[in-house]
């Protein structure tokens, strides 16, 4: 299916366990977060994603993924179903869009120094990516917006799958569908790669039908492949908001093989709009910036089919 995509791995893999067992030391996080974040194999993940970012852009893309850990399990703590905290679950997701846009210079507001919120420690281990990026694309205030878009629309799409688990709510498939791009998280990172590889591409450019359909197949391609690889421990877990599940109607394998063909059309349209896109955007003075998107997105989307 991947005939001809790239998996390519940053040379720096190691650089990546350092920073999280830094970051594990550094803010306070509890046995569980510790657990998942040094036995999740994130070095290896994050290696096939950003196969091309320097050593430095790596370590802050490590510490955008262990804040991103950190808040899922808050969630996961406050959305228990027995244990049901409203109150801590909506004062995390409104902190959390409150310092992502202030912290990335969105927001007609600064974080102001007396600033406290409730899981102060777990909101501002944002920090030190939102700094780095700020700094770097200090002129380029479309692409902050758009980071702190996908990374405040993924918490509400969170929000949506704990609302689901309490009130043992099993969305259709057109409701799923719905949510499922940002509740996956590869929303964020996929826009991410701009950031990884130095990218400073014109908004026109990302805000193109071919760059567009290029980052939204991917994204596709990734959450799928997830579902179909997690859907046993998923069911085992209790957890059945998963595209093979609501194909399935009863027979496992028909959702399976739905899920494969849905797969198959998004790795089609993946294909599609990078030859789309090196073709609409040839003799750009930014064509090999092109180029190495669509090609990161393909080693995105492979080194996420072979990691587990």
């Amino acid at each position: 299916m991947h005939v001809g995509w790239p998996k390519d791995v940053n040379p720096h893999v190691e650089a990546i366990d350092v920073k999280i067992l830094q970051l594990v030391e550094t803010h306070a996080v509890n046995e569980t977060v510790r657990s998942r974040l040094t036995q999740a194999n994130l070095s290896e993940q994050l290696a096939g994603w950003y196969p091309y970012a320097s050593r430095e852009k790596l370590e802050v893309l490590t510490s955008f993924q262990v804040w991103m850990f950190i808040i899922d399990d808050l969630l996961d703590q406050y959305s228990i179903v027995e244990q049901f905290d409203y109150q801590k679950l909506q004062a995390l997701l409104d902190d959390c869009e409150d310092y992502v846009e202030k912290s990335l210079g969105v927001s007609s507001k600064e974080v102001e120094p007396s600033t406290r919120y409730l899981d102060h420690d777990a909101v501002l281990s944002f920090e030190e990516y939102a700094s780095t990026v700020r700094r770097l694309y200090s002129d380029n205030p479309s692409y902050r917006k758009r980071i702190a878009k996908e990374a405040t629309d993924t918490l509400r799409a969170y929000q949506k799958e704990a609302f689901n688990r309490r009130n043992a709510h099993l969305p259709s498939l057109e409701e799923y569908l719905g949510y499922r791009d940002a509740s996956c998280c590869m929303k964020q990172v996929v826009a991410n790669i701009e950031f990884a590889n130095g990218l400073d591409l014109p908004e026109y450019v990302m805000e193109s039908k071919e760059i567009r359909d290029l980052c939204d197949a991917a994204v596709k391609v990734m959450w799928i492949t997830n579902d179909m690889v997690s859907v046993r421990k998923e069911i085992r877990e209790g957890f059945v908001e998963n595209i093979v599940v609501l194909l399935a109607h009863g027979d496992m394998q028909r959702g399976l093989d739905a899920s494969l063909d849905r797969l198959q059309v998004e790795i089609a349209r993946v294909n599609k709009a990078a030859d789309d896109a090196a073709s609409r955007f040839a003799g750009e003075t930014f064509e090999r910036d092109i180029a190495l998107l669509a090609k990161n997105c393909k080693n995105m989307c492979l080194s996420s089919w072979f990691w587990r």
